[in-house]
């Protein structure tokens, strides 16, 4: 490759990032995440799973017992991440809140800081600012990599997982939600 290529490829990539956050995730088709979705195998509990919100206090699973979780395992930093946050929270707002959630469990150096500026430069309002750590993640889900979005029953068990990038406010995946809890 020359330097004139590697260049021009630069900075496409540049103007790429320049548009807004939600004209790039329009461009980039990500498919619907009940497409991506598979069963979890091995079925795991997730009440061991450590956040801290906003405000830096503890937070649980079992604090959503009763409903279903759709925990969003993401950074903001994380490309993918990012352009699959704003169908999240959309998500969130399609979902009768009595009977199911969208916690976005963020894993970033910055914690609870990084997670307010994203949704400021996103103008998410309706989702909750929580940190997890990595080490604790691993070790309850045995999940590394972002962007990754379980879905936990009413108990706080993990049954299914949806990896890579999606989709989450398709009719598809909201009946395939609605036909899990």
């Amino acid at each position: 490759m020359n330097g004139r290529a590697s260049r021009r490829g630069f900075l496409l990539g540049a103007a790429a990032l320049a548009l807004p956050l939600n004209a790039r995730a329009e461009a980039a088709f990500a498919p619907s995440a009940a497409t991506l979705a598979r069963p979890a195998a091995p079925i795991r509990d997730a009440n061991g799973l450590q956040m801290r919100d906003g405000d830096g206090s503890p937070r649980q699973i079992a604090e959503f017992a009763g409903k279903m979780v759709v925990l969003s395992l993401w950074g903001p930093w994380c490309l993918p991440c990012r352009r699959e946050m704003p169908s999240l929270a959309r998500l969130a707002d399609r979902l009768d809140p009595g009977r199911a959630a969208v916690l976005p469990l963020a894993f970033d150096w910055r914690g609870a800081a990084g997670v307010r500026r994203f949704y400021r430069e996103t103008a998410i309002t309706n989702l909750p600012v929580l940190v997890g750590d990595g080490d604790n993640l691993k070790a309850v889900l045995g999940i590394e990599n972002l962007p990754t979005t379980v879905l936990l029953n009413a108990t706080g068990q993990m049954i299914a997982r949806v990896e890579g990038e999606a989709h989450w406010d398709d009719d598809a995946t909201l009946d395939w939600i609605s036909g899990l809890g």
